[in-house]
């Protein structure tokens, strides 16, 4: 019998809370149904539970349409009353209800958080029953019998795939959950579909990859390609192997380390995949794991005995459209001097006795530089910043910028004859015992 529908008024309906922890708020979902709705009005009916003690029916189906009614100051709407046995049953019947809904990733995962809460006993039930049966038939007892597959039947119903593609999308959110940065950071590209599950996922897999198989290069030259799956996207990210292989070289696990430019937070999870503990900061913190500072004030007191500060500056004004004039990108060349002079100063006064600061910097070439000049060697500057603090020079390592340029740029270096610059250097020092 199919369900009375009825003209109730608008104030009578009420947001599914369900709906809204699942969906979210409909208000940043409406540009394109309210211009349908203000040309045609709401021409499906709304699917409502019946009125609770208050007068009030929960909308089931028809969140984002009695929004958009809201605001057009609709008064009445077509209504479709629907009972619902329990709560799990009205549960299902939103889920199935927004089938054909256009999702984002965190939305398919809310779904299925409420599907696992329902489905997974019943899958449990399976199990048991199919153990019993397969007990009593010993041609079936190593059989792979599916219908205890909670993952399958909730991929299924969300319209995610199979169950492989399912638990990689569950791992993820999990991750997102326990709050780690870098799932977040992937949370936000799936959501805006400029990621897939299975890209993600490998992310979150190669988190492990400096752990206990790490196998450090024994040469002074680290040519290292960008790696997604640490830190998240922003401006001057560096390959995190560099930090990695400082790491093996110049700590030991457990120490601490610190970075006081922590940028996109590569620093952060190369330290956790290695044992060790860090501190890091940033003037525009980036993850709710970079403290905010400013490193021109100096090194935080809190991190006072550390093994390891690294060091990676935005090599003068190279980055200033990203960083903005007012950070260390912004200064004059005197000031930027004056700055790695003060750094190395503040990152001396911090380390413990026998510490190293890491310092990478690269060759300036073609912009802002002096009258006369072909290029600004940042190392030299460095080098000389950090002697003067007081540090023994332990290394020079080459750590070119492969992959910095596009096809295009390096056609039209050749056309004007110009030489492209991906000279980068890691300046190793220690503070003497």
């Amino acid at each position: 019998m199919a369900a009375p529908i009825e003209i109730l008024p608008i104030e009578s309906l009420e947001l599914s809370a369900l709906s809204l922890a699942v969906y979210g708020d409909p208000e940043s979902e409406l540009a394109d149904l309210e211009a349908s709705i203000r040309v045609d009005g709401v021409l499906v009916p709304l699917v409502v539970a019946p009125r609770d003690d208050r007068g009030l029916s929960e909308v089931i189906s028809g969140n984002r349409r009695l929004a958009c009614a809201r605001r057009l100051g609709i008064s009445n709407l077509a209504c479709e009353i629907k009972a619902f046995a329990d709560e799990p049953e009205k549960q299902r019947a939103m889920l199935v209800y927004n089938r054909q809904r256009r999702k984002r990733f965190s939305q398919l995962m809310r779904e299925a958080d409420l599907l696992e809460a329902v489905e997974q006993p019943k899958a449990a039930e399976r199990r048991a029953a199919n153990l019993r049966q397969n007990q009593n038939r010993p041609d079936r007892r190593n059989s792979d019998n599916r219908q205890g597959r909670a993952d399958e039947t909730i991929a299924q119903l969300i319209g995610l795939g199979g169950k492989d593609l399912y638990r990689q999308a569950r791992s993820i959110w999990k991750a997102v959950l326990a709050g780690d940065t870098r799932a977040q950071s992937s949370l936000i590209l799936l959501d805006r579909e400029e990621k897939t599950i299975h890209a993600a996922y490998k992310d979150l897999r190669r988190r492990d990859r400096f752990s206990a198989n790490f196998k450090p290069t024994p040469y002074d030259v680290w040519s290292f390609r960008h790696d997604r799956a640490f830190g998240i996207p922003h401006p001057g990210a560096i390959p995190p192997a560099i930090v990695a292989h400082t790491l093996y070289y110049y700590t030991n696990p457990g120490g601490i380390v610190v970075d006081p430019m922590a940028g996109g937070g590569t620093t952060i999870d190369v330290c956790a995949s290695m044992g060790r503990r860090c501190l890091a900061y940033d003037i525009e913190p980036s993850r709710s794991d970079i403290k905010k500072h400013d490193v021109r004030s100096g090194i935080p007191v809190e991190a006072s005995g550390c093994d390891l500060i690294f060091l990676d500056p935005p090599y003068h004004t190279m980055l200033v459209d990203a960083y903005g004039p007012e950070t260390v990108a912004g200064m004059p060349f005197s000031g930027w001097v004056e700055f790695l002079e003060a750094v190395a100063s503040a990152a001396f006064e911090t380390l413990a006795p026998g510490g190293h600061i890491a310092l990478l910097l690269a060759n300036q070439t073609e912009k802002d530089l002096p009258r006369g000049f072909g290029y600004l060697d940042h190392a030299f500057y460095g080098y000389q910043a950090i002697v003067k603090a007081g540090f023994l020079p332990q290394r020079r390592i080459s750590c070119p910028m492969s992959g910095a340029f596009l096809p295009q740029h390096v056609r039209k270096a050749r056309e004007e004859g110009r030489l492209l610059g991906q000279v980068r250097d890691l300046l190793i020092a220690r503070k003497p015992t």
